[in-house]
């Protein structure tokens, strides 16, 4: 089968066919992958049942990164492709926000991709991921010890974003550009072994090849069936929270002895599930999961953990309850926004938001911009008793001290919106925020604000 077969094939059976009227984006490197999936895309396009643009970026990480975008837009403007250019300090990006270069270069990336396919109107983002690129990421998530989602490798649909050559390996990637003449630029950083990927594609893989021609092909079978015994576990721990679960504001139960009778499969997810519904945009680490199923299953019909973003895990006879201290459940409920969305807290009768913007040289009204941290999920919720913020030459304060001090009356104290980053009180929203976090003019941030008042 040629490959363009093989990748409509896929593309069919991954549920996102390109019918007519479709409209992709093809993000392109001016790599040999982008280049090939650019040139199979653009050729199927040309009977006009989907339509094709482009969008490449530079990450300003090598001197010639930008006659790589340059070759890709004259290759595009060569052929009439709508061809977008976008750039980013990915070395600044990846120290104010504590990432990996790698890390840094992958978010920038995909903030640029989302922007460019409004811009454009398209219905899917197409990466050019390979049966090779799916191995090495099953590899490196084994290496680092992940779960099920890890090992599941790279989805074929994300979102918007999909991946139509997921599996066609490298090989055929080859093949195919020889025989279209396709051009591409090479990134000699893909070969620096340095880098834990490129030392897994050029030292590890082979070795395992000649042991097994097929591996990317074996190990691509093995992600997809994980992923779907991830998704079976996810649909199974849905229809066992509904059963089993009772939420009332800020916090979340279940009888000890139902939890018990899960598989730990089950009840692992099923704790999780908890600390979402007790607190949006929590996430438990493994160890304390492990924690609650412990406290769940003695015989002491009592018992408390402290869990991350202050929630508490509260064992009272049969009964598991994950919450917010008593003290802190009458004010508004805690709000979890990632960049790009926009929420409503009712209770303060405002609409937060949250994306990524450029820091001002002047300061803004209503608005706030920070560094970033590495949750995806940020949180913003009222107050709570001991929080403190380190405020730029005034040392560390307890926010209770600074809001006097600030001659903040009694009855605002509560509401307003503390905003917490990697469970740290990073700002609060109509005061100002910790100097590190406070961004500076011209760095890239997350800018938090009240969109409106209802």
């Amino acid at each position: 089968m040629s490959l363009k077969r093989k990748a409509e094939d896929f593309c069919r059976r991954a549920g996102f066919p390109l019918a007519k009227g479709v409209r992709v984006l093809c993000a392109v490197s001016g790599g040999l992958d982008s280049m090939v999936l650019l040139h199979l895309l653009w050729t199927q396009s040309q009977n006009g049942r989907f339509s094709v643009s482009v969008a490449t970026f530079d990450h300003r990480l090598r001197p010639e990164s930008g006659a790589d975008t340059a070759f890709v837009s004259s290759w595009c403007s060569a052929r009439e492709i709508p061809c977008r250019v976008g750039a980013g300090d990915v070395a600044a990006f990846s120290r104010a926000r504590g990432q990996t270069v790698e890390e840094a270069a992958r978010n920038l990336r995909y903030e640029f991709l989302e922007r460019a396919a409004e811009e454009a109107g398209a219905d899917y983002i197409a990466t050019a991921h390979t049966a090779d690129d799916n191995a090495e990421t099953v590899l490196l998530h084994l290496l680092r010890g992940s779960g099920l989602n890890g090992l599941g490798g790279i989805p074929p649909r994300r979102g918007r974003i999909i991946r139509p050559l997921l599996e066609i390996t490298r090989c055929e990637i080859e093949t195919y550009a020889v025989q279209h003449d396709i051009p591409h630029r090479e990134d000699e950083s893909n070969r620096d072994t340095a880098y834990t990927r490129n030392y897994l594609r050029h030292e590890i893989l082979p070795l395992l090849r000649e042991k097994n021609p097929s591996l990317a092909r074996t190990l691509g079978r093995t992600a997809e069936s994980l992923r779907r015994d991830e998704e079976c576990l996810t649909q199974l721990t849905e229809e066992t929270a509904r059963r089993l679960l009772t939420a009332e504001q800020n916090a979340v139960s279940v009888r000890a002895t139902d939890l018990n009778a899960q598989p730990r499969a089950i009840a692992l997810r099923l704790v999780q599930k908890m600390a979402e519904l007790a607190l949006p945009g929590t996430v438990l680490p493994h160890n304390q999961r492990q924690a609650l199923l412990e406290l769940a299953g003695k015989e002491h019909p009592s018992g408390t953990i402290s869990l991350v973003s202050r929630l508490q895990g509260r064992r009272s006879y049969d009964t598991l309850t994950l919450a917010l201290p008593a003290e802190q459940t009458d004010r508004f409920t805690p709000v979890g926004l990632r960049p790009g969305e926009t929420k409503p807290v009712p209770e303060l009768e405002i609409v937060l938001t949250c994306r990524w913007a450029v820091c001002p040289e002047e300061p803004v009204p209503d608005r706030l911009y920070l560094r970033p941290g590495e949750a995806e999920t940020l949180l913003v919720r009222p107050r709570q008793p001991g929080d403190e913020i380190d405020l730029y030459r005034r040392g560390r304060k307890k926010l209770k001290k600074w809001m006097i001090e600030e001659k903040v009356p009694r009855e605002r104290r509560e509401r307003l919106p503390v905003i917490e980053i990697d469970g740290q009180v990073a700002a609060v929203l109509g005061m100002g925020g910790s100097g590190r976090w406070l961004a500076q003019p011209g760095e890239t941030a997350l800018e938090f604000g009240i969109l409106r008042e209802k």
